[in-house]
């Protein structure tokens, strides 16, 4: 496969929602087909009002929409919506697909891989209501950019985009609809997650210090989870951990771990056959970190106990670098907003230089001519090459997540709105005086995956989902 087709099929990936966080990935998590502005904040008071199945508040029978009649079958009611067999049969079609072009060994049996194309569909399905609920938008220049970005970052033009998944069979409605809601579920995240995250310069120090001993360490991994209930009780956790052990000894007796994966594994790695790819040492939790230090490529780990379930890693290489920083060769435009009635100005301005953006016009020439930025807006916005710990974690965070060539969607931050362009990226030599941003970096990504994987098990507990479909159901009935 050449190099222009293979990241398409990618990228759509995450488009169509199969894998829309990776645990423990080996980039850093805001690992978007587009950058996003601050979500706005949920008003004081705002409650979610979901049930789990067991709760004694849910509904006692499925909250059907009066509609039904003119939709196909359905197959599963997740609170007041319902996903249909049509839905289903979609993702199904797709995810397929994709595991055919990517790995044809972790295709499950059909009846394993609906059920796990489902329970993502439920997930997402729990997540984009949350995100209506609590007012978070996606406007048409985040939409339009977000589409730029996914192009480019597949090298081919916004035409070529539409062919290729011409091509694939997916239609561009289909195709538009799958990314707003991917931004949707980003936002959400960011703020549900993400900005809740704080780490006290102690925490930094001290990981720091681990980072250097470490060294460049990086593993190659493939992973199956085996999750736990929401409060287990001793004996859950037991019943669950004997469930690990029986996966792995059916591992290490010669059944193939990416068939495997498709089949038990709940990460949302699942349909990639478990492959989570390159992920830095540092990024993992030490007791991951340490047992992997042990194996040698090709090793299947032993279980190893997380926050949220029971992990099973296969070791397919180890590197041992020296320690590297992703460096960004960047641009900027920089509009100042220091009241109410400039921010909203601002925005304006923001929205408009993205339409002017996606027409044509170089991002050199809008910086010119817009950015209050002076050191920078005479350069057209030129910032050179960008070292960790240089802009504030928010800006530093959508800089390195953005494709060489890509442009972000506008940025708040203090009382300014950036508009972000990647030129290129390098790795560098760490040097002592960044050891301390890339420590906080990597320490900020392992504890959003962690906080990651709980809010998820927490916003599937509370919902009430109804799987109408006996054979769909698996460990849910």
């Amino acid at each position: 496969m050449s190099l222009k087709r293979r990241p398409i099929l990618l990228a759509l990936s995450i488009v169509l929602g199969t894998a829309p966080v990776l645990a423990w990935a080996s980039t850093p998590f805001l690992n978007r087909d587009t950058l996003l502005p601050t979500a706005p904040v949920i008003a004081p008071g705002t409650t979610t009002h979901t049930y789990s199945e067991n709760s004694a508040k849910a509904p006692t029978a499925a909250p059907l929409p009066e509609n039904t009649q003119n939709l196909d079958k359905v197959v599963a009611v997740v609170n007041d919506n319902i996903i249909t067999s049509m839905q289903l049969e979609q993702r199904v079609i797709a995810v397929r697909a994709r595991l055919q072009t990517q790995d044809p060994n972790a295709m499950p049996p059909e009846d394993i891989l609906r059920r796990q194309v489902l329970q993502q569909m439920i997930l997402q399905d729990i997540e984009l209501q949350i995100a209506h609920r609590a007012g978070i938008k996606v406007d048409k220049g985040t939409l339009d950019q977000a589409i730029s970005n996914l192009a480019q970052a597949n090298h081919l033009s916004s035409d070529q985009l539409r062919q290729a998944l011409a091509n694939q069979g997916q239609s561009w409605e289909s195709f538009t609809n799958d990314l707003r809601d991917r931004i949707l579920v980003d936002r959400l995240m960011q703020q549900e997650v993400e900005n809740r995250v704080h780490i006290g310069p102690d925490e930094v120090k001290t990981f720091a210090q681990q980072l250097k001993e470490m060294g460049g360490v990086s593993f190659d991994l493939q992973q199956i989870f085996i999750p736990l209930p929401g409060n287990p009780t001793p004996d859950a956790v037991s019943a669950v951990r004997r469930e690990a052990e029986q996966t792995r000894e059916r591992v290490v007796a010669g059944e193939r771990f990416s068939r495997l994966a498709a089949q038990v594994s709940s990460g949302h790695d699942a349909l990639q056959g478990g492959r989570l790819g390159w992920v830095k040492a540092g990024e993992l939790p030490p007791a991951v970190t340490q047992t992997l230090l042990q194996l040698k490529a090709g090793e299947i780990s032993p279980v190893i106990p997380g926050p949220t379930g029971f992990h099973i890693f296969k070791l397919l290489d180890v590197k041992h670098a020296q320690p590297t920083v992703t460096e960004v060769k960047a641009a900027m435009i920089v509009l100042r907003a220091g009241n109410n009635l400039q921010l909203q100005e601002a925005a304006a301005r923001a929205q408009d230089i993205q339409q002017a953006l996606q027409s044509g016009t170089r991002f050199s020439e809008l910086a010119r001519k817009y950015s209050q930025e002076p050191r920078t807006a005479a350069r057209g916005g030129e910032m050179g090459w960008v070292a960790p710990g240089q802009l504030p974690d928010s800006l530093e965070r959508s800089l390195v997540t953005l494709q060489p060539g890509g442009v972000s969607s506008p940025i708040r931050e203090g009382d300014a709105i950036y508009i972000l362009h990647s030129q290129a990226q390098r790795q560098q030599p760490v040097k002592e005086k960044q050891i301390m941003a890339a420590a906080r970096m990597q320490l900020y990504n392992r504890i959003v995956h962690e906080r990651m994987d709980e809010w998820q098990r927490r916003i599937r507990d509370s919902a009430y989902v109804e799987i109408l479909e006996s054979d769909l159901r698996g460990n849910d009935a």
